[in-house]
């Protein structure tokens, strides 16, 4: 299911106009704020160091991939290709903005799956109309509609998958192309874009986006926030994986 956009509120405004972050990851922290994980989870591109953790409602065991070691993560490896974790180990995956800058990401998502119980969840937010970042390389930007397929192809269930793109409005998506280059300009300029959205979508009601502005709207989009859960039949899951002959 690919939602309509979250609505352009004075609320939210308030809230997410004066903070410190890009407008992506602004509203990347809100969409992740609050999200419980229970059990075991692993924490695909974060670490020790990652500051989105107090986010999260963790409940249970947190450990972390990624080939940095400046971030502390519990395992550093080369996500790119077999994660050396057993079948079956984790309730939940998460992943913030680490997708695009693996050269080999539908093996990256096989493997989330792999390592995921059944009915574990997966959770990513990944940029899509957003600049070239990041280090050492990046190299991908899919849309929803990759997304929501690629998902369901690397076994998780159909009906449990929700694409959220995530965006003010075009106009901010726009500016959001060349905020990080304006120097002293750039908070202020960050609340005036963002409060045009707002009085542009002030005449809508509800909670998101009109379903007769919604298609135009998501074509706008800085990134996603994916998730959905892994199909109960592991085994077959499982053997769709390309690493899926190991243990």
């Amino acid at each position: 299911m690919i939602l309509a956009p979250l609505r352009a509120t004075w609320k939210r405004w308030r809230r997410l106009a004066n903070t410190q972050y890009s407008l992506l990851r602004s509203l990347e922290y809100e969409a992740i704020e609050g999200i419980r994980l229970r059990g075991r989870t692993l924490d695909l591109g974060g670490g020790r160091r990652a500051d989105y953790h107090s986010l999260l409602r963790i409940d249970g065991v947190l450990d972390s991939l990624n080939i940095g070691r400046s971030i502390q993560p519990t395992v550093c490896a080369d996500a790119n290709a077999y994660w050396p974790f057993q079948s079956e180990t984790y309730d939940n995956v998460i992943s913030l903005n680490t997708f695009e800058h693996l050269k080999n990401d539908v093996i990256a998502l096989h493997e989330a799956v792999r390592v995921l119980r059944p009915g574990g969840q997966l959770h990513a937010v990944i940029p899509f109309l957003y600049r070239v970042h990041g280090s050492p390389s990046d190299y991908h930007r899919h849309t929803s509609y990759w997304w929501n397929e690629m998902l369901a192809a690397c076994g998780l269930s159909p009906d449990s998958i929700v694409i959220e793109p995530l965006l003010w409005d075009p106009y901010s998506s726009a500016y959001s192309q060349a905020e990080l280059n304006l120097g002293p300009l750039r908070a202020i300029s960050k609340r005036l874009v963002m409060l045009l959205g707002v009085v542009r979508q002030s005449r809508w009601e509800g909670q998101r986006v009109p379903a007769s502005h919604s298609p135009g709207y998501q074509e706008f989009a800085l990134g996603y926030y994916v998730r959905g859960e892994k199909i109960s039949a592991s085994p077959r899951a499982t053997a769709a994986s390309p690493m899926g002959a190991r243990p």
